[in-house]
C-alpha cells in the first residue's frame, strides 16, 4: 500500500483537537495536507529516533488528550529502547503509528532490517507494549486504526507500506522548518491546555 493511502486513512480517524509528532522524511509533506485541524497541532522534532519518546512525554503530560506518534521503520530501529519504557508506561491516550517502508528513503534507499527478518509489532508486543499489530493493505489498517484510537488503551500499529513518495508541488510541500514547528506547536498546547509550556529569558 501507499503511505499518501495510509495518511488519508490515518487523518480520516482523528480529530483536529488530537496531537500529533511526526518523523522526518517521506511522510511529512503527505501529512501536511491531510492532518486533521490546523498546522499547529503537529510537531516533527527532526532527529530520528525521538519521535515517540517526544510523544510518550507528551502523552504522559496531558493524560486527557489523544497524542498519535507518526513513526517511521528507521526512526523506530534507532531507538529501539523506546518500546520498553512505552511498554511499562502503557498510556491510554497514546497511539504509535509506524510507516515501515523496510529502508531509509529519504537518503537513497539503503535497507533497514525490517526488509530481512525484523517484525516490530513483535518487538513492541516484546517490550510490554499492547494492541501491536501489523497492516498491509489500507482497508486493515482503517479497521485497526479506529479500533485503537477508540478503545482507551496504548496501541502500536505498523503499516506496511512501498517505497515511493507522491509528487507534491511545491506550493503543497511542507514550508517550515523545526524551529518553527517548535514554537508553534508550544504555544497551540498552551492556548489548547490554558498553560505556560516555555517562558523566553531576555
Amino acid at each position: 500500500m501507499q503511505k499518501i493511502d495510509v495518511v488519508r486513512a490515518l487523518a480520516a480517524q482523528c480529530n483536529p483537537d488530537d496531537l500529533f509528532i511526526h518523523s522526518i522524511g517521506c511522510i511529512q509533506d503527505d501529512w501536511w495536507n491531510y492532518r486533521p485541524g490546523g498546522v499547529d497541532n503537529t510537531f516533527s522534532p527532526h532527529m530520528l529516533g525521538s519521535i515517540s519518546s517526544t510523544a510518550l512525554g507528551l502523552a504522559l503530560a496531558l493524560p486527557h488528550r489523544r497524542v498519535v506518534s507518526l513513526e517511521t521503520d528507521g526512526s523506530v530501529l534507532m531507538n529501539a529502547g523506546i518500546m520498553c519504557t512505552i511498554g511499562a508506561e502503557r498510556p491510554p491516550n497514546l497511539t504509535i503509528v509506524v510507516f515501515d517502508n523496510g529502508c531509509y528513503e529519504s537518503i537513497g534507499c539503503p535497507l533497514t532490517l525490517t526488509s530481512i527478518n525484523t517484525d516490530l509489532a513483535k518487538m513492541a508486543e516484546g517490550a510490554g507494549c499492547i494492541n501491536c499489530a501489523t497492516a498491509r493493505d489500507v482497508e486493515t489498517f482503517s479497521a485497526e486504526a479506529r479500533r485503537l484510537l477508540t478503545d482507551s488503551e496504548m496501541g502500536f500499529l505498523v503499516a506496511k507500506v512501498e517505497i515511493g513518495t507522491y509528487p507534491w508541488p511545491e506550493d503543497k510541500k511542507k514550508d517550515t522548518d523545526g524551529v518553527e514547528d517548535k514554537y508553534r506547536f508550544m504555544r497551540y498546547v498552551e492556548k489548547l491546555e490554558g498553560i505556560r509550556v516555555h517562558r523566553i529569558h531576555n
